[in-house]
Order: structure tokens, then C-alpha cells, then sequence
């Protein structure tokens, strides 16, 4: 990762001005002591570390993770080198977690730049092995505050919400027939199936068909094209079949069906009202619509979360729990059977 970004120095400096790169004398003692360059006052307990030292652990996080995750450890990147600037101690961590706290209103956001932040200072105490390092591990945490109201989303999702998009999308006379059917098919399965957007951008026309084909009708997403890496199954609810079916037709079977980016980029422009909070339809809400929708009809249990491959973590996943295809379907349906939404009269079998 280049260091060579606005606002961060590439030739790093050590708080006390020292510059690593012409002094080698310095440098060279540093590189003797594991690269722990210590104040003049040993007492102080101040760390000094270098930008590549930073780097590394940024690199090392970020292999094979999300884009999105990757952005988030940018940023942690930025933080952290301009709020510590080489230094780790008492008053550059209590600066640190000022800039977060302040900058940040997410409880999510504030504590992945805490974890991370903490996962720098770990990284450190392994390469050096410096008990002044793990000390500073040990204190550095997420302030644990007392909130007034338990939080919820503030995003209620209705199905006239899904309904009113639908017929959004049908009346948008800017966008060709393919398009507007193949809007109608993405939304209709995110809605039906509580998939994350990411996900259903990479699922193809074969699994489509396979899934078609089988008796129940159940998708297969493979671990690759999860979040979560969990292989799970996808029940397809009879209202969403028929317009698979016609958006798939004389396409190859390695081609992506969804372009979740264009639908959100439309969204983005159209700002379809949503009828119960001040905010307009987002991609990322149909998620929520399915979660929020199969409380209210009693779906639930473990058959939703690993439908969702949403709260799957731990040992009684890892080693005890399991699931057939036909009955993540028969639990899915007898639930959702009668979940409708009106959709425009489009002609979706050819």
C-alpha cells in the first residue's frame, strides 16, 4: 500500500524530529533494539513506531478482505498515523480515541476504528515483543457508555414501500423494457429472499437454472459469493419465478444476472419515498424489509438466520447445526406463502 497519500507524511519523522532516513545512526540503533525506538525518559513508556510499520499491518488486514472493509482499514490507516504520529502513549491514545468518538456517531463505525486500532497495537506487541506495547493493548478500549434508549434501526420498511418501487421502476419511461424487467426481478428476489446486495451481484445464470430445476426450487450460493463465506440455501417464492425465468432467457449460463450497482444508482436518482420514516427506498433496505416482515409473521428461527447466512457464528453453528434444502423451503414457505406485492402488470413470461 503506498504511503503516499494527502495528508500522510512519506518520509515519517519521529515525534522528536528525528528523520530516520538521515540519521542511519539512529536508524541503525532502532533496527538493533526490534525497531522500538524509545525516548530519551525510559520512564515515559512512549513507543515510537514507522510508517512501514503501519503499512504492514494495514497489508496484512486487508488481504482478501471486502472492498468495503478494505476502505474502512484506509481510513483507520489515516487516523492513525495522524493522530499518533509515530508515537504510541498515553497522550496520543487518549487523542486517538477523542478523534474517533467525535468524528464518528456509529456505534458499528466507532468500534471497528477501535478494534482495528487495538489490532495495530497487538500487531506491534507480537513483532516486538515490548510489555510496554501490550500494557497499552490492555487499556486502549471502546468506552463502554450507558445509553438512555436501547438502539434500533430507524428505517421501517412496509411492503407498500417495496410495492410503491415496483411500480416506480415500471413507470420510468427513461429505461428500456429489458431493463425495467430485470429491476423488477432483482428487487422482487431481494425482497423475497433477504439476500445482501453483493451477494446477488454474483450469482449467475446457471445457478439460477439449476435452482429452476430442483424440486423445491432452492438456490445455492456458494461460500465464495458471501459476506460471510457461509454456502447456503435460497428458497425461490413463487412470485419472484417467473420473472427469473424471463430474465435469464437466451443468456449464457456463466453471465451474472443482477446489476446491483445500476439498480442503486437508480434508486439513488428516482428517491422512491418510504411511507413510515422521512427517507427514500435504498438498495440495502430490502435486507431489513425481509427481517422486519418475517418478525411480524413468526419466521425466525435458525432456518431464517442461515437462509440470511445473517447470525451464523459460533459453536453451536460450527459443530451441531445443519440443513436440507427441502426443509429450509418447507419452513420458508409456510411462512411466506402469503406474502404478496403488487406488482405492475409487466408480461413477465415470454
Amino acid at each position: 500500500m503506498s504511503s503516499k497519500c494527502e495528508g500522510w507524511d512519506s518520509n515519517p519523522r519521529t515525534p522528536s524530529g528525528v528523520d530516520l532516513k538521515s540519521n542511519p545512526q539512529e536508524a541503525a540503533a532502532s533496527a538493533s533494539a526490534g525497531r522500538t525506538m524509545v525516548s530519551p525518559s525510559a520512564q515515559s513508556g512512549e513507543v515510537l513506531f514507522t510508517i512501514e510499520d503501519l503499512d504492514s499491518y494495514i497489508e496484512m488486514r486487508s488481504r482478501g478482505r471486502e472492498k468495503s472493509t478494505a476502505r474502512i482499514l484506509s481510513l483507520v490507516r489515516s487516523m492513525l498515523w495522524k493522530e499518533l504520529n509515530g508515537s504510541i502513549n498515553r497522550q496520543s491514545l487518549s487523542s486517538l480515541s477523542n478523534a474517533i468518538l467525535s468524528r464518528y456517531q456509529s456505534d458499528s463505525s466507532i468500534h471497528k476504528f477501535f478494534m482495528y486500532s487495538r489490532g495495530f497495537i497487538n500487531y506491534l506487541y507480537k513483532m516486538r515483543m515490548d510489555s510496554r506495547l501490550h500494557a497499552y493493548y490492555s487499556v486502549f478500549e471502546k468506552p463502554k457508555v450507558r445509553r438512555e434508549k436501547k438502539l434500533m434501526t430507524s428505517r421501517i420498511i412496509t411492503p407498500e414501500d417495496i410495492s410503491k418501487t415496483l411500480e416506480a421502476i415500471n413507470n420510468d419511461n427513461t429505461q428500456p423494457r429489458t431493463t425495467k424487467d430485470e429491476f423488477i426481478a432483482h428487487l422482487l428476489f431481494l425482497a423475497y429472499s433477504g439476500q445482501r446486495p453483493i451477494t446477488t451481484s454474483r450469482l449467475t445464470v446457471k445457478q439460477f437454472r439449476q435452482a429452476l430445476q430442483a424440486k423445491p426450487p432452492v438456490l445455492v450460493v456458494e461460500a465464495w459469493q458471501e459476506k460471510t463465506r457461509l454456502e447456503h440455501y435460497v428458497p425461490l417464492h413463487p412470485a419472484v419465478v417467473p420473472y427469473v425465468e424471463k430474465i435469464i432467457q437466451n443468456r449464457n449460463d456463466n453471465d451474472i444476472v443482477f446489476n446491483h450497482r445500476q439498480l442503486q444508482k437508480w434508486l439513488l436518482k428516482t428517491r422512491v419515498q418510504l411511507s413510515r420514516v422521512n427517507g427514500k427506498m435504498e438498495l440495502k433496505d430490502l435486507r431489513k424489509a425481509f427481517e422486519q416482515i418475517s418478525d411480524g409473521i413468526g419466521f425466525v428461527d435458525a432456518n431464517k438466520n442461515f437462509m440470511m447466512a445473517h447470525c451464523v457464528s459460533g459453536v453451536n453453528w460450527t459443530s451441531y447445526k445443519q440443513f436440507l434444502p427441502e426443509s429450509v423451503y418447507q419452513r420458508y414457505f409456510e411462512k411466506w406463502q402469503d406474502v404478496k406485492y403488487q406488482v405492475p402488470d409487466t408480461e413477465p413470461v415470454l
